[in-house]
């Protein structure tokens, strides 16, 4: 059994093997402060993150007191760098460093005892370690809500920005995951888009993970429905005014660039997860539209579709409550829907775990493919209205909005 030291030592030459290995992958896992490494592996960190680089010499040129000799045999030390082990090697040496943190604290305690130093300070002191090792009480809590009832403190509170839909459901929350379902042809894609374009213009950090379209079209659609301008015209050299609005738009769009991240390539919920861990670190991101959810690969469940949808949505949900942001979850419905004249949320394809983890679940439905009419049944929401609303869609520009209200009579 090796000393705590040893130990703390030993973690610490995994991880850094580990980020020698895959630093890219890696890095956003590493969620200790760069000062609890022992010195030199400090240095060694600091060289990684100054020079984008593993490549040993490199990181041994910018650092002092490291030879390469040292750094090589550091990354003996692991011959593949696995997520999971990573994980691992980090949760184990943070609790050796809570626990070392907390030793000094209790030693510091009792030595200003022995030599009965102003009991203010021991006080002080006792308070500090209490509120170290407490989460937030219920009494916290509650004066928080207090505080927002009285408008001392605003909720946050995103809209939609539909206006029944919102009367209906009073906005996202960030912490909640929510549920579009749809068959195939009926504009799941494209109603996720416009919730997101609205989000854009209303200056909202989002990001969406589309498995089924790249970019581009991604990119295409917000600047039709913004534009005004087909997206057949825009596969097409455009007249002078309708690429004059296209320029306005794009760079309106351009402008956003940090406030709305597009992803096509990411395909794991391995990769997901570090990527919205990283929107939210660095671009301080609210919400993430995920297009769609069975078209994520589980590499953790294989060979069992129910487990795997229902191990992503758990991980996801997860996700939502600790970083404090909204996930919007697309789905299929099961074929099953297609004979149903009412569509409910238990015919979500899958896992019924989709349905237990949402906050919200918001059905799509039309009558036909050629109706105008898209109607939004909202089938669960903790805070809200179980109702349904309709929205008028124009597949030109694949723009959906509100249904006019009707006018005054004289």
């Amino acid at each position: 059994m090796k000393d705590k030291y040893s130990e703390r030592v030993w973690l610490e030459r995994k991880i850094l093997a580990s980020l020698i290995m895959d630093y890219d992958g890696l890095i956003d896992f590493l969620d200790i402060n760069i000062w609890d490494f022992q010195p030199k592996h400090r240095e060694i960190i600091k060289a990684m993150k100054e020079s984008q680089s593993t490549d040993p010499t490199i990181i041994a040129s910018k650092t002092q007191n490291v030879s390469i000799d040292e750094i090589w045999d550091i990354t003996t030390e692991i011959f593949s760098a696995n997520q999971n082990d990573f994980e691992w090697y980090v949760e184990s040496l943070k609790e050796i460093i809570e626990r070392e943190t907390l030793e000094n604290k209790i030693n510091n305690i009792a030595i200003k005892l022995k030599w009965w130093v102003s009991l203010n300070s021991i006080y002080e002191d006792i308070w500090d370690l209490k509120v170290d090792k407490t989460e937030v009480s219920d009494g916290e809590v509650l004066y928080e809500l207090l505080q927002e009832v009285s408008g001392e403190k605003e909720v946050k509170i995103i809209s939609t920005w539909y206006r029944g839909l919102d009367n209906l459901v009073w906005g996202y929350e960030p912490w909640q995951v929510v549920v579009i379902w749809a068959r195939p042809w009926i504009w799941k894609s494209m109603f996720a888009i416009n919730l997101m374009n609205n989000n854009i213009l209303a200056w909202e950090k989002v990001a969406l993970f589309s498995l089924e379209m790249d970019r581009k079209q991604v990119y295409r659609r917000l600047l039709s429905m913004n534009s005004w301008i087909s997206v057949w015209k825009l596969k097409h050299k455009a007249e002078w005014e309708a690429l004059n609005r296209v320029q306005i738009w794009f760079q309106r769009l351009e402008q956003q660039a940090e406030n709305c991240q597009i992803f096509d390539n990411v395909h794991t919920i391995w990769e997901m997860e570090r990527k919205i861990r990283m929107l939210v670190h660095k671009y301080w991101t609210s919400i993430v539209y995920i297009d769609y959810l069975q078209l994520i690969r589980n590499p953790n469940v294989k060979n069992n579709p129910v487990e795997s949808i229902t191990d992503m949505s758990q991980r996801l949900k997860q996700l939502a409550l600790e970083l404090k942001i909204t996930i919007v979850e697309l789905s299929q419905l099961n074929r099953d829907a297609d004979n149903s004249v009412i569509q409910k949320a238990s015919q979500l394809r899958g896992s019924g775990s989709i349905e237990q983890d949402a906050d919200m679940i918001w059905i799509l439905q039309k009558v036909d493919e050629d109706s105008e009419i898209l109607n939004v049944g909202v089938k669960k929401c903790r805070d809200g209205r179980i109702w349904d609303v309709d929205l008028i869609q124009t597949s030109d520009i694949m723009l959906i909005k509100d249904k006019p209200l009707p006018s005054k009579p004289f």
